[in-house]
């Protein structure tokens, strides 16, 4: 496949509850995404049945997690209107399960309309104060805050013009301007999430690093000392380890990001358990040419369909503690999508309330 036949894929938004959303892309088989779910779950399990994790990896825990004013694809904990006690009970709950590092998805989408704070720049959106709310709560339980900015799908599409480029650019300074004096973070997350699709793509990859060089001299010179991370997706594409460094390491060189913190994509299906060592390796080999500090970001859901109200729900520990032990030999940090929800019992019941046990002790 070259990169011209990569077919450019569409997310139309819909709404649930009156709130927008990424519906699944024009033209997808639900029918045959079905069948891909099921099949990643058989790997799964026959790869759970026969692992044996190495017994030199130390003790851990997940002590990262993304929070969100609104997951942007599922229902999840609506946090629109949340206040700075319900924030402050999420943290205090966060604490309880080793969870000290919270990772603001986006302060604004810009495709869904949505910002997440009280905006001059951007009063054409739907504004909620979340931000503000979220900072007081955080500063109380001294949460270490890393904040997404403009979200947008730049990092999906697979063509944009110069002058879009430049208009995203400006955007994320814009944004960037008003939400870095909102509160005390830790550093940024680029939210315009990317994902290599087994071939190279020079002119995306070319884009992309315009975009992470940007973002990163932008946080840089308002504050050397900010932190920045990004967390593309992992997919399950055997047999591409050479391009996948060369696409990889092409998009990051000299962008200034601190922390890789690769979404292992096993929860949505995207990925199995039977490759996650090889990609890890991958990710590592792509962190160390880079010098950048790798962390995982665990994905502790199963996703159970592709309908809004009711598509993801919390993951079996057993599955989690694997996919901890694989990355547990290349990171220095775990992370999760998202505490929020699947470790609520009140929201998912008996399933969240042994991954949140789960998650409060130590394990391999």
């Amino acid at each position: 496949m070259s990169e011209n036949t990569v077919k450019e894929i569409f997310f139309p938004v819909g709404h649930y509850k009156n709130v927008p959303y990424f519906m699944p892309p024009e033209g997808f088989d639900e029918t045959a995404g079905m069948e891909r779910l099921a099949r990643s779950r058989r790997i799964n399990a026959e790869f759970a049945a026969q692992f044996v994790p190495d017994s030199a990896t130390e003790a851990t825990y997940i002590s990262g997690s993304f929070i969100y004013a609104q997951p942007p694809d599922y229902y999840g904990r609506p946090m629109l209107e949340a206040s700075i006690e319900d924030w402050q009970k999420i943290f205090r709950r966060f604490r309880k399960m080793n969870i000290d590092t919270v990772i603001f998805q986006a302060a604004l989408w810009k495709e869904l309309n949505s910002c997440f704070y009280l905006s001059n720049a951007c009063k054409d959106m739907q504004c909620f104060p979340v931000l503000e709310k979220m900072f007081a709560a955080a500063e109380t339980e001294n949460m270490q805050v890393y904040l997404g900015g403009y979200g947008s799908v730049a990092g999906w599409k697979e063509n944009m013009s110069q002058a879009e480029l430049q208009v995203e650019l400006q955007c994320h300074k814009k944004c960037f301007e008003e939400i870095s004096r909102l509160g005390r973070f830790a550093g940024m997350y680029f939210p315009a999430e990317t994902a290599f699709g087994g071939v190279r793509q020079l002119a995306k990859e070319k884009r992309m690093n315009t975009l992470y060089r940007a973002f990163g001299d932008m946080v840089k010179e308002f504050d050397s000392d900010l932190k920045i991370i990004t967390s593309p997706a992992t997919r399950a594409l055997p047999g591409t380890s050479e391009v996948f460094c060369d696409f990889w390491n092409n998009i990051l060189a000299d962008s200034a990001v601190d922390i890789l913190m690769p979404q292992d994509s096993i929860g949505n299906g995207g990925n199995n358990l039977a490759l996650m060592e090889s990609q890890w390796q991958d990710w590592k080999s792509v962190a160390d040419t880079q010098g950048i500090t790798l962390w995982s970001h665990t994905e502790i859901f199963e996703r159970k369909g592709y309908t809004v109200e009711n598509n993801l729900y919390p993951a079996a520990p057993d599955r989690v503690q694997i996919q901890l032990a694989i990355s547990g030999k290349y990171v220095e940090k775990h992370c999760c999508w998202e505490a929020i929800s699947f470790t609520d019992p009140a929201i998912h019941g008996t399933t969240a309330e042994e991954l949140k046990n789960f998650m409060e002790k130590p394990h391999r």
